[in-house]
């Protein structure tokens, strides 16, 4: 992305209401557009989310100039960095891995229409599609990292005691012997983890199927949604996205995808991580790396378990976080032997 554009991103202080969130979402709409008449643009509602709103406008019928205006979830700010999350999309969008930023509001951001439809967890796993994705991933992957980056801290562990101190502050009547299994965890995961000394990379870290748009006439896969992208282990993003074949509205983790689908998948990741021959790839690095996402994977676990545990005190949402830190948490422990011994 040129400077040019990085200087048109409009920013504003102005903080849309929740409570009346479609007509805080026009106002921004005019900001950005302001030659679109009121009553000739149409408002189409997203739903899949589950913490933030996220309302598309487009003007007659050119539905190729949609814009997107996503209001944050409540408190979110408490724990996501939202200026690194704009620095973010500035940076995907230089190197062709995001749509253009239009305006940043004080809870929220306006932004282009990616064209396609979402993944889902019947053909995540197709053959064509997984190898989109393993190339998308690799492109981010590819992003240079500066120096300040590379000695930063890896995103996982980092978020995970950040939510941890949340999730289980000291001022409320927190479950004393939750907290202390968690950290339990978090404290055992993390000394063997880091020793994996996986590649650092800048990854997304939320790769789940509704983050992956597949554009059928480009045959080209985009992935939206930077709240939680950062420099990260290359192994924790891939054994995240494995764990989010299991979807969201009704998990099913019998979908975690076997041996033989991961290893056809990283050879193909690796491939074009390294821009060589599929058969340039050799076995002992599709090896090390199976073994890292799946022991990563249990990290991921582990963080979105906690993270529920935060929604669960701030969401105002209908979804049943403290369920699915549940799940997340059963997954973990049913996975963690036979993932650590690997």
């Amino acid at each position: 992305m040129s400077n040019l554009h990085q200087e048109s991103v409009l920013k504003v202080d102005i903080t849309v209401d929740t409570a009346n969130a479609s007509e805080g979402a026009f106002k921004i709409i005019k900001l950005v557009r302001p030659e679109w008449e009121h009553e000739n643009i149409t408002l189409k509602v997203f739903k899949d989310g589950i913490t933030n709103k996220m309302f598309g406008f487009y003007y007659l019928e050119n539905k190729d100039d949609t814009v997107l205006v996503r209001i944050n979830g409540n408190q979110t700010d408490i724990f996501l960095d939202r200026e690194a999350e704009v620095n973010n999309f500035e940076l995907l969008r230089q190197h062709n891995c995001a749509p253009i930023l239009y305006c940043v509001f004080n809870n929220g951001l306006a932004y282009q229409f990616i064209k396609g439809a979402t993944l889902t967890p019947e053909n995540v796993r197709q053959e064509t599609m997984f190898r989109l994705v393993g190339k998308e991933m690799a492109k981010m992957h590819r992003i240079p990292l500066s120096a300040a980056d590379r000695a930063s801290e890896p995103q996982t562990f980092k978020l995970i005691r950040k939510f941890l101190k949340i999730a289980f502050d000291e001022k409320d009547n927190c479950d004393v012997e939750l907290k202390s299994m968690m950290y339990s965890e978090m404290e055992q995961l993390e000394g063997q983890l880091s020793a994996l000394q996986s590649l650092l990379v800048f990854s997304h870290n939320d790769l789940l199927v509704h983050n992956i748009i597949y554009n059928k006439d480009e045959e080209k896969v985009s992935f939206i949604d930077y709240e939680y992208a950062g420099v990260n282990y290359q192994a924790a993003d891939i054994g995240n996205h494995f764990c989010e074949f299991a979807g969201l509205d009704k998990v099913d983790y019998s979908l975690y995808p076997s041996r033989d689908f991961q290893l056809k998948w990283i050879r193909n990741y690796l491939a074009c991580f390294r821009d060589v021959a599929l058969t340039d790839v050799p076995d002992n690095d599709v090896e090390q790396l199976y073994k890292q996402a799946n022991k990563f994977a249990l990290a991921c676990h582990l963080f979105w378990a906690i993270w529920a545990l935060v929604q669960v005190k701030y969401s105002q949402g209908p979804f049943d976080y403290k369920g699915y830190s549940k799940l997340r948490m059963d997954e973990y422990n049913r996975r963690k032997q036979e993932f650590l011994s690997l």
